[in-house]
């Protein structure tokens, strides 16, 4: 008796306590917006029906956008002016969301850390930067504002006393926030009495050093001349680190350096003549930091003066894993960012850092490398027709009159290089700098003939292309002799650098337009074939990722050149190198894609 009743009462209460839980049990859920600078949201916190929809209202600041959130779900956005109507689909749990928003407008607070304006008034200056065509900043020449007595502008320092982030003068900032502020950083200059000089017209030419400065900073003038020229052997022998040029230096002479320690130089793009032959036998010159005094010229010239912001992309999505596509022009117009952003999913931000063919690989990969982190990937496609991509060609020269138009936009990128592992820099830079018969201004961007943009945000080229033009420019090859052992050691080199960093190292084909190759070597696609997977099979950690015979193209599929697929081959091409990327992701355990 006892124990049935014992058991009733059980029975009760767990019956009770039931139906407490469902009584208790929530229908609705609270869904949260944090505020964040740029936006105030009208109704930041709202409770929703499970599985129905979050509706909220924000009105942005002059210049902001909503750019993304961090809702695991679906989300719509509807923009009308200043209002955004952000939607959040099906909730189905209590959530507090972070908006990400950006700022089409930033300022920058440049402060004279201890010289003066130029034109009088305050040693502070802000400058407000529209932000529509490129996603960072680019900084003040320098010159146009302050100035100090023996002293020359070297560049900017997000800390007064320099132990901050180095930004050169002209080159580009990322301004968190919105904002931020730079420190003008100066050189004082070498004593006058460790210099030998000769009057010249126009100025004072250097003939000598006799000092024992371990950084050299040449004055601007002696005895009121300007000091425009170096004379051959004016610094031969010299012990000195670093050497830091006036803006109003122009030509430095041949044999100007030789037989020195140097191993940092600083100057400015007003150069007029300086060649690697100025630093001859400089076994440990390694970095060249050049300052912009001149306005751009690329975004009037080429296509590839985007360069800049291309490594912007890959700059400012640090912190968050990475596809990183590297190739020619067959990358740079072949890849649909927006078709491997989807297939990718939220895992990776895919940046496509494909630029031209025929410019410098060695400088591009020391760049991409600088700013390689942790769980990034890198798909590189190497031209099979190109010397530079398969490193049969390293120097630099006047076909790198393309890649420069790209870095005077932002020539801190140059300093990212190490000049004892490519040779024609000064070269190819002067070459460049005589070039520039027009200026532009940095708030520009390069558009064609018919108004179209060479770049959207990943990276990619975002117009239209049908129709195959006549008389297709380019040489096709399929050599094998353009797989070098050699070569593919050094970019071997390159890859365990990456790998180094925690990247991810794959590598996959460029598209062949078969109809441009030889005849001779139309039969040599399994032969290339081979021999590509051959080199990459003894590669440690890389992996070659797909084969030759599907990335085959005829002359209707090429738009302009040889190398830019129409649109409907290009999204083909895309899913191509998407299918092999995901096989390897998968058999490596690292896919998060849909």
């Amino acid at each position: 008796m006892k124990k049935s009743v014992w058991a009733a009462l059980c029975l009760l209460w767990l019956l009770s306590l039931s139906a407490c839980r469902k009584q208790a049990a929530p229908n609705t859920v609270l869904v949260f917006l944090e505020e964040t600078p740029g936006c105030s949201v009208e109704n930041n916190g709202q409770r929703v029906p499970v599985g129905e929809d979050a509706v909220f209202t924000l009105t942005l600041e002059r210049g902001w956008s909503l750019s993304n959130t961090d809702y695991s779900g679906q989300i719509d956005v509807g923009v009308s002016g200043r209002t955004v109507t952000l939607t959040l689909r099906e909730v189905q749990y209590p959530a507090r969301i972070r908006l990400s928003l950006t700022n089409r407008y930033c300022t920058v607070t440049y402060d004279a850390n201890g010289g003066q304006p130029v034109s009088g008034g305050s040693p502070q200056e802000s400058k407000t930067y529209d932000l529509t065509y490129h996603a960072r900043p680019n900084t003040a020449l320098g010159t146009d504002l302050f100035v100090r007595e023996g002293y020359t502008l070297t560049g900017w320092n997000t800390r007064r006393d320099g132990t901050g982030d180095a930004v050169g003068l002209g080159s580009r900032v990322s301004a968190p926030g919105g904002s931020i502020t730079l420190y003008a950083q100066w050189a004082r200059w070498s004593d006058e009495s460790d210099f030998t000089w000769e009057p010249t017209e126009g100025g004072a030419a250097l003939t000598g050093y006799h000092g024992a400065d371990r950084v050299v900073v040449i004055p601007e003038a002696l005895e009121d001349r300007p000091v425009i020229s170096i004379a051959a052997g004016a610094f031969e022998g010299c012990d000195a680190a670093e050497v830091v040029f006036p803006p109003t230096m122009g030509e430095i002479a041949a044999g100007a350096f030789q037989n020195c320690a140097v191993q940092t130089i600083t100057l400015f793009d007003s150069i007029v003549s300086v060649g690697d032959s100025s630093f001859e036998h400089c076994p440990n010159l390694k970095t060249l930091r050049i300052n912009a005094l001149e306005a751009p010229y690329g975004y009037s010239w080429r296509k590839e003066s985007c360069y800049a912001d291309k490594v912007d992309r890959l700059i400012l999505a640090q912190g968050q894993k990475r596809a990183v596509f590297y190739g020619g022009c067959s990358m740079w117009y072949n890849l649909d960012g927006f078709q491997a952003q989807r297939a990718l999913g939220d895992g990776y931000a895919v940046v496509n850092l494909g630029l031209n063919g025929t410019v410098n690989s060695p400088v591009q990969m020391q760049i991409l490398g600088a700013f390689l982190e942790e769980g990034d990937i890198l798909i590189h496609t190497p031209e099979l027709s190109s010397r530079q991509q398969l490193l049969l060609h390293t120097a630099m020269g006047e076909q790198d009159d393309k890649l420069w138009c790209g870095i005077e936009n932002n020539y801190d990128l140059f300093a990212l290089v190490d000049l004892t592992t490519v040779d024609g820099a000064f070269d190819s830079l002067c070459h460049y700098l005589s070039q520039k018969n027009v200026r532009t201004t940095y708030a520009q961007c390069y558009r064609d003939e018919a108004d179209q943009p060479y770049i959207d945000r990943f990276g990619c080229v975002p117009f239209f292309r049908s129709g195959t033009k006549d008389d297709l420019p380019d040489r096709v090859f399929l050599d094998p002799g353009f797989i070098n052992g050699e070569a593919m050691k050094w970019l071997e080199g390159y890859y365990a650098w990456f790998r180094a960093k925690g990247a991810r190292v794959y590598v996959s084909c460029a598209c062949v337009n078969m109809d441009a190759v030889p005849e001779e070597q139309r039969n040599n696609v399994a032969l290339m074939d081979r021999l590509l997977r051959e080199s990459v099979g003894q590669m440690e950690g890389v992996t070659l990722i797909s084969s030759l015979e599907e990335y085959l193209y005829h002359e209707l599929d090429f738009f302009d050149t040889n190398y830019h697929l129409i649109s409907q081959a290009a999204e083909k091409n895309t899913a191509l190198w998407l299918r092999d990327l995901r096989a390897q992701m998968e058999r490596d355990g690292v896919w998060e894609g849909v």
